[in-house]
């Protein structure tokens, strides 16, 4: 025999339901939507009702709650007038919270969606600041468990390309070009920051960066012609880079820096020259080696590497391995 479960009445389950979930988190049925919803998780009534709403927890410096009711505005009410204030405003409750790169996406966010808003330069503003900082060193605390925070060079990366991209005319276009290339020369990537510069110098040529920009150019050719897998086209672009600098700004602060720099790498171009003329000298390649001794005494007397490369001549010849002057 089979024994029949008595059925709970509806309104008893409904009591137990409701005396089970804490008082605070009570559902509306809301014949709109169709569904039950939670009345702390809706909107106010109007645009200008959720924003004033938001704005009294700014004025009373709560801003983890500013910023949640800024960011349900945008969400509910993406199309209002309001909207574009509300998303600023939430990027200035996560600055006044001191989450920098959480502003920048806020703001970042603003300035996509929102192009043609008031707060658009606002956000550019905001936006080259936080770069700023993280260029200069501000460091980011990344989600727990991680304890320790981390230098941030990459979201300063990050932010004046996004500037460069979304305002390159603007007031910070050619401020932004020229911090993204001394980011990544801070970050050692030296051809990434040379690809900066020159853009700056290419596309903002009245902006007063442009000499700095030349000479960082110039730089970046530098460090990368001395590193140990350098070529000869590196080296001979980083001299001319520097000498057309010395020439354009004779009167420039960076001047003896360019000249230091030429001669070290006149210094770099005339040891290699050497070293090829060794090589050949010991495959007794006379000519060969004579040529590259000479190049070194015609063009980088300036260099210790030219004495010697004349002695060696002098010694190729004493020794018959060239022919006289003036032989066929």
């Amino acid at each position: 025999m089979r024994v029949r479960t008595p059925l709970i009445p509806l309104v008893a389950l409904l009591g137990v339901l409701t005396t089970a979930l804490p008082a605070s988190a009570y559902w509306v049925w809301t014949p709109k939507t169709g569904k039950w919803v939670n009345p702390k998780t809706q909107p106010k009534d109007s645009p200008q009702d959720q924003y004033d709403y938001a704005a009294a927890f700014y004025e009373h410096q709560d801003y983890q709650r500013a910023v949640k009711e800024f960011l349900r505005l945008v969400r509910h009410y993406p199309k209002s007038s309001q909207a574009p204030d509300a998303q600023y405003f939430a990027g200035q409750c996560y600055e006044l919270l001191g989450q920098p790169y959480q502003a920048f996406v806020t703001y970042k966010k603003l300035v996509e969606i929102y192009p043609y808003s008031a707060r658009f330069k606002d956000a550019i503003a905001r936006s080259f600041a936080i770069g700023e900082a993280f260029h200069g060193g501000v460091k980011v605390r990344p989600i727990q468990p991680i304890p320790l925070a981390v230098p941030a060079l990459d979201k300063a990366v990050e932010i004046f390309e996004h500037i460069v991209t979304q305002a390159p005319y603007g007031e910070y276009g050619d401020k932004a070009q020229f911090r993204l290339g001394q980011t990544y020369r801070k970050l050692g990537q030296y051809g990434e920051a040379m690809k900066a510069f020159e853009k700056l110098v290419q596309d903002y040529k009245l902006s007063p960066w442009v000499e700095e920009a030349r000479y960082n150019t110039a730089f970046c050719a530098k460090q990368l012609s001395l590193k140990p897998a350098y070529d000869q086209e590196s080296t001979d672009q980083a001299i001319v880079w520097f000498e057309e600098f010395i020439d354009s700004h004779p009167g420039s602060e960076l001047l003896p820096e360019a000249q230091q720099s030429l001669a070290q790498l006149r210094g770099h171009k005339a040891e290699s020259y050497f070293t090829i003329a060794e090589f050949y000298a010991r495959q007794k390649k006379w000519l060969s080696a004579a040529f590259y001794y000479r190049q070194i005494v015609a063009h980088y007397a300036d260099t210790p590497w030219a004495s010697q490369a004349a002695a060696r001549v002098m010694a190729l010849e004493q020794a018959g391995h060239l022919p006289a002057p003036g032989a066929s």
